[in-house]
């Protein structure tokens, strides 16, 4: 660390800043690597009970640009905590991924997979995946 001015706050929130995006970038990680977790059960589990597809290759693409894109840049966005200094410093040998992420991600992962096919099987019992067209308009 090189510094600028003789001043040593100057450390103190470069530390601060430093902490600030390393967990912004953790939390943006966590959430897109869980939902494509749930993405993957989704589909494997699917095929494996034998339903029709619960997501098509649109509604996957759909997930991945819209919907999985701007809640992490949301997450990346996020302002410190207010205790971002209190807490011990990372190791620098520690993976990102370490003090149970994987595990964290997995679980998660798997519930929004399970919870997506149970939703997706309610749906299709209640409701069908007929298509029909309305006035030039596709239903479902």
């Amino acid at each position: 660390m090189i510094l600028a001015d003789d001043n040593f706050v100057t450390i103190v929130d470069a530390v601060k800043t430093g902490r600030h995006i390393y967990a912004n970038i953790k939390k943006a990680i966590h959430f897109l690597i869980a939902t494509n977790v749930g993405e993957i059960v989704a589909i494997f589990f699917g095929l494996l009970l034998g339903l029709e597809t619960p997501l098509l290759a649109i509604q996957l693409l759909w997930i991945n640009l819209v919907t999985d894109s701007f809640p992490a840049i949301a997450l990346g966005m996020e302002p410190a905590e207010k205790d971002i200094m209190n807490k011990k410093p990372n190791d620098s040998k520690k993976s990102i991924f370490a003090d149970g992420l994987w595990e964290k991600i997995f679980v998660e992962g798997f519930m929004i997979g399970i919870f997506t096919l149970f939703a997706f099987s309610l749906g299709n019992n209640l409701y069908g995946l007929e298509v029909r067209k309305n006035n030039g308009i596709y239903i479902t």
